[in-house]
């Protein structure tokens, strides 16, 4: 007797916030034999990933209309419906057991589609607040899979966190004081223009006042001059670069990180336990990277500076009070590592194996 194949259906396009969680769940649901296929948009970042990896992509003609202007708002409606038929023909074709949304725009048509053919709908919200695609399409949902705790009196919400790829990796951090501080700047894929202005005028301050030596990496995206340029005028170890290759060895390798506060970077932040100064993006959609923050800033578990309050005379003495203090340092890091929810990857994967099942 044949066995029926086992197939999963992703939606996910266009941020690596919404795309890398669920590449982390397709490998384990592979490594589970299950067949996945993925809907993303012809133009969108995910197929250059995908195409890396060996999922199949099917394309639909749908994207964000947020801060584009009226003329988009006025042709949603002709293109969800056109964007819904287009998925409902690849769902259809595709019959799998379940469909996986992993938010953004793109999960609108998908969804809609999924519930019209009766494929079970699991949602995974990454962020602390509901984006504006799952807030409304938890409706169509059978379970909304959540990445930061959300207090939630259903059965249908299940805490599970957010899948990353070093879920495995046990951190081990030293909090002697030291001679030497290795500072590691992220301003997430493409850089941060104003962390490249900013940051290098504080070390610049910084260095100044400590008798300590400080190593830098700064990953700056297109910007990077920008930065590079400052750094050589100051008396530091620094390292400018457009993009880190290897996250993990930055990680391990860094006592401090300032960086932006996007869901997966914090639960990256969660495994290495690294002492952070988060400045949250101030135009993320919702403002959910201010409350992302705002919940490890509550927990003791990064120091969060809004971005209108970042000047080099404020941030030199937030570096200063870390780098002097090994004990603020040490507190931040066991802070954040009590966060982590482990197995994340592998516990929903096992949630979307007994449905199918």
């Amino acid at each position: 007797m044949k066995i029926k194949e086992k197939k999963i259906i992703i939606f996910a396009a266009g941020t690596g916030g919404h795309i890398y969680p669920g590449i982390s769940i397709a490998k384990e649901l592979i490594k589970n034999n299950i067949k996945i296929l993925w809907i993303g948009t012809a133009k969108g970042m995910e197929n250059k990933i995908l195409s890396d990896i060996n999922i199949n992509i099917k394309h639909i003609d749908f994207f964000g209309i947020r801060g584009k202007g009226i003329l988009p708002i006025i042709k949603l409606p002709f293109r969800l419906i056109k964007a819904t038929i287009q998925a409902f023909i690849i769902i259809k074709k595709y019959n799998p057991n379940l469909a996986l949304s992993m938010g953004g725009y793109i999960s609108f048509p998908c969804c809609i589609a999924s519930y019209i053919l009766r494929k079970p709908i699991f949602i995974h919200e990454q962020n602390i607040i509901f984006g504006l695609a799952n807030n409304i399409l938890k409706i169509l949902s059978k379970k909304i899979i959540l990445g930061m705790p959300l207090k939630k009196n259903s059965d249908k919400y299940k805490f599970l966190g957010n899948p990353i790829r070093y879920e495995k990796i046990v951190a081990e951090r030293e909090f002697n004081e030291k001679r030497k501080i290795n500072l590691l700047v992220i301003g997430g894929s493409l850089g941060a223009k104003v962390f490249n202005e900013i940051i290098p005028r504080a070390i610049y301050l910084l260095n100044k006042t400590l008798d300590c030596e400080i190593n830098i990496i700064h990953q700056a995206g297109k910007t990077y001059t920008t930065a590079e340029t400052q750094y050589n005028n100051i008396d530091v170890e620094f390292e400018v670069k457009k993009y880190i290759n290897s996250m993990k060895d930055a990680y391990e390798w860094c006592d401090i990180i300032i960086c932006r506060g996007g869901a997966i970077t914090i639960s990256e932040l969660m495994i290495f336990g690294v002492p952070a100064v988060i400045v949250p993006y101030p135009y993320a959609t919702d403002d959910h990277q201010m409350k992302n923050c705002r919940y490890l800033e509550s927990k003791e578990a990064a120091i969060v500076i809004d971005q209108k309050n970042l000047t080099d005379v404020y941030l030199a003495k937030i570096l200063k009070s870390l780098i002097e203090n090994s004990k603020i340092r040490k507190t931040l890091s066991e802070n954040i590592l009590n966060l982590k929810k482990k197995d994340a990857t592998e516990n929903i994967c096992n949630l979307i194996l007994d449905e199918i099942n």
